[in-house]
C-alpha cells in the first residue's frame, strides 16, 4: 500500500511539474541589432529574456525598428543609424 501511495505521489507531482512547464509557454521574441566581434551588425531575433545581456554588450533595440531578421543595421556611438 505504501508503495502504490509513493508511486501515485511521484507520478503526480512528475505530471503537474510536466504540466507547469508546459504552461510557461513561449517567451515574446525581439528583433535587435546584434553586433559581432568584426563590427558588423544585423537584426537577430531573441528571447525578451535575453535583452539586458545583448543591451549591455552594444547591441540596439532602436537600430532594429522597421527591419527584418537577417537586415544589416548600424549601431554608432553617437547614436543609431540605419
Amino acid at each position: 500500500m505504501k508503495q502504490a501511495l509513493a508511486l501515485a505521489v511521484g507520478a503526480a507531482i512528475i505530471i503537474g511539474m510536466t504540466y507547469g512547464a508546459l504552461s510557461l509557454g513561449a517567451a515574446e521574441r525581439v528583433l535587435i541589432c546584434h553586433v559581432q566581434g568584426n563590427g558588423r551588425a544585423h537584426v537577430i531575433e531573441i528571447d525578451e529574456h535575453a535583452v539586458p545581456a545583448h543591451l549591455a554588450h552594444g547591441d540596439s533595440l532602436e537600430a532594429a525598428d522597421g527591419l527584418e531578421r537577417g537586415d544589416s543595421c548600424d549601431v554608432t556611438s553617437s547614436g543609431v543609424e540605419k
